[in-house]
């Protein structure tokens, strides 16, 4: 018997609660969070798998699979690397019927106005459009916040050996390389950059993976408050800030908007205050 048969059915027979809500049905099988998709190979970070019910670990895999397409679109990947994401973009595809095609539409007008605030030329004989510059969809920006969550939670047990309660709060934002591309620099990391911070490995039989996926994680002294800064490679990355306390988040941020005068903010809750929240949309491409 495998490794990891022997692992899930130790699992199994120990009847573990899923992480992934709140521990209020039995994990029936392991997630491996982040997918083992986004990565070269599927060649995976050792210690990433997680006690998961079916309905949580099945309900987000088309999250999964949006996840680990962006993170394929690498700069400068090469013929190699893009046939080896075929697969994935017809599963794309398939699941998100015309999302490549929202993707890359843009007017010509739309495309050079694009190019122009990236720093970005057509080679000689190119036009603007074909530049492969990535319009941001609302499709994209769902999943993403979706495997936010979900991430959060699989590195709050990791870090505090505790199931993330139902009832506490998750604050979002995320961001592309196209910011990196116009600023040369993503300005929310830099404004939490002062902050201590921990990064675990992530690594496969002595492989180190963080040119593929690579995060740092906060914890406040009386474990009220956690702030999760992640990048997948050089394409997209997301934070998030996190409390099991009910209502802890929420109070912070009235109190922040109150000091500042103003209504919205670069955040979004994830969860049941999404829906009546102002929701920032997502990043720009």
């Amino acid at each position: 018997m495998g490794e990891a048969k022997q692992r899930k059915n130790k699992l199994l027979d120990a009847q573990v609660p899923c992480i992934f809500c709140g521990g209020n049905a039995i994990a029936t099988t392991e997630e491996h969070c982040p997918p083992r998709a986004l990565f070269r190979d599927k060649q995976w970070p050792e210690g990433y798998v997680f006690p998961a019910c079916h309905p949580c670990n099945g309900g987000s895999s088309n999250d999964d699979l949006m996840v680990a397409f962006l993170a394929k679109l690498q700069p400068g990947a090469n013929a190699e690397t893009l046939n080896k994401g075929s697969g994935l973009m017809r599963m794309v595809h398939r699941q998100f019927p015309g999302l490549l095609q929202k993707m890359m539409e843009s007017s010509a007008v739309e495309a050079r106005a694009q190019a122009r605030r990236l720093g970005m030329r057509p080679a000689p004989g190119q036009t603007y459009q074909e530049l492969g510059i990535v319009n941001v969809t609302d499709a994209m920006d769902e999943c993403v916040a979706a495997f936010a969550a979900k991430l959060s939670k699989a590195v709050y047990y990791q870090q505090t050996s505790r199931i993330f309660p139902v009832d506490g709060s998750i604050m979002f934002q995320w961001f592309t390389n196209a910011q990196r591309i116009e600023h040369g620099r993503i300005a929310l990391l830099d404004g939490l950059a002062g902050l201590a911070a921990m990064s675990p490995p992530k690594q496969r039989a002595g492989k180190d993976l963080k040119d593929q996926f690579d995060y740092l994680y906060s914890q406040g002294e009386n474990g009220e408050l956690h702030v999760l800064q992640v990048v997948f490679g050089e394409v997209f990355g997301f934070v998030t800030i996190f409390s099991p306390v009910p209502g802890r988040l929420e109070a912070m941020e009235d109190r922040l908007k109150a000091r500042a005068g103003r209504d919205d903010s670069p955040f979004r809750f994830l969860g049941d205050r999404t829906a009546t929240e102002q929701n920032p949309g997502p990043p720009e491409a």
